[in-house]
């Protein structure tokens, strides 16, 4: 008998904030002699759909779930081959061992810290 897994997909969500001066960004185009707050914005969202600024501050919003499935071993190992192409070269074994490896530390080590208080 083959083992199963529970796959949940989510989308982790994310509060993202950037900061630019505006002085450079008219800096970086000075071929507009006054620059007005609305091109300012503009060109600000611009530099940030091009992921040329920085991150000010984030905030993460939480994880939504998208969908679960019970999955065989055969068919977990097939997605992790999909999903990690680049492990391609791992075996059978060390791929399971990942798998199987599902707690996270952090929060097993918090959980053990807060016991400990109790």
């Amino acid at each position: 008998m083959s083992k199963k897994y529970a796959l949940v997909t989510a989308i982790s969500t994310f509060r993202m904030r950037y900061v630019i001066p505006v002085e450079d960004l008219q800096a970086l185009n000075p071929n507009v002699e006054s620059l007005d707050d609305k091109t300012a914005l503009e060109w600000a969202k611009d530099s940030v759909t091009c992921e040329e600024v920085v991150d000010f501050s984030q905030v993460h919003l939480g994880e939504q779930i998208v969908d679960t499935h019970i999955l065989t071993e055969e068919e977990i190992l097939e997605l992790f081959d999909k999903d990690n192409n680049y492990l391609h070269d791992w075996d059978r074994e060390k791929k399971l061992k990942t798998i199987n490896a599902w707690k996270d530390p952090w929060t097993e080590k918090q959980k053990k810290k807060q016991e400990s208080e109790e």
